[in-house]
């Protein structure tokens, strides 16, 4: 009987010490509160068109602030998320070069070809008001009244209410949904909308890899990897992608969450795609290969 109830003793003690090691990552929006974001990309696309090189690349620096509003008796809360300071350098095929910079937003392009890019990178120094319900779940995404109707039709679509909650919810997939311990793994599929109906679909594994201390304060580590990609485009007046086969050749991405201040304070990733393409210019079916490396870094500040 000693021997049975021994054996009864032991599970019951390792459950407990299980259940004592998970932990919480609650996100946390205290009202009233304004904090600063740094946001690092980078992009590097080797592709080849029928046998022709066409390389682009691409870094982008932003400073960003969000701010928190009040809740009202519903219990819903707004946020204004606005970028104060953008700078983006783009390397283009023959030798172009394109360069914005939100301190002088009205530069044209050198060449007109290239004007609904710098429409792009103004329109993402648009204010966003977010709409958070009770639960801190995102309700919507919005641009300021009438400034959507007023975008230019070329990037209209990066700024619909859908495209931009979407970026949102891809900013905090790492997170889980249940209380999580040491090992713990969860998946989240995510959208990156590239621009001229152009959208990359992931699947990424996560996984919680315990704390780690970081200029005195105990963060929690999430690491990711993505191991599924799909590409979809629509058709655009002067081209049509018709095939696309896409694999991930390398993934990595370290996530940090501060559970005092409720709030992911690194966001650190890395994907690299390869794959094949059929892009049919004026009725001319044209086979491709493609190499994309995409960067990302992520900080808030205190």
């Amino acid at each position: 009987m000693l021997r049975k109830l021994c054996c009864l003793v032991i599970p019951f003690f390792l459950g407990t010490g299980i259940a004592s090691a998970q932990v919480t990552l609650e996100l946390k929006y205290p009202e009233g509160t304004k904090h600063l974001v740094h946001t690092e990309g980078m992009s590097n696309q080797k592709m080849t068109l029928a046998g022709m090189a066409i390389d682009t690349k691409s870094t982008s620096f932003g400073i960003a602030t969000t701010t928190i509003g009040k809740r009202d008796a519903d219990g819903l809360l707004k946020l204004e998320e606005k970028v104060e300071s953008l700078q983006v350098e783009l390397s283009l095929p023959g030798g172009l070069s394109l360069r914005f910079d939100s301190t002088n937003p009205g530069k044209k392009a050198d060449i007109p070809q290239l004007e609904p890019v710098l429409d792009s990178c103004r329109s993402q120094c648009l204010p966003v008001t977010v709409e958070l319900d009770a639960k801190n779940k995102i309700q919507s995404a919005n641009l300021p009244e009438g400034e959507y109707e007023k975008l230019p039709e070329s990037v209209r679509e990066a700024f619909t209410t859908e495209v931009l909650k979407k970026g949102l919810e891809r900013s905090l997939a790492c997170l889980p949904d249940e209380p999580v311990k040491k090992g713990d793994r969860w998946e989240r599929s995510t959208e990156l909308h590239l621009g001229e109906g152009q959208v990359m679909s992931f699947r990424t594994k996560f996984e919680y890899a315990g704390t780690l201390e970081q200029d005195g304060k105990t963060l929690d580590k999430i690491t990711g990897k993505v191991f599924e990609v799909n590409y979809s485009a629509k058709a655009n007046p002067a081209y049509q992608i018709t095939k696309s086969d896409f694999k991930v050749i390398d993934s990595d991405g370290t996530y940090l969450f501060d559970r005092e201040q409720g709030a992911v304070v690194l966001r650190s990733s890395k994907v690299q795609i390869g794959g094949t393409l059929t892009m049919v210019i004026n009725g001319m079916e044209l086979p491709g290969e493609v190499d994309l490396t995409m960067e990302e870094k992520v900080t808030r500040q205190k």
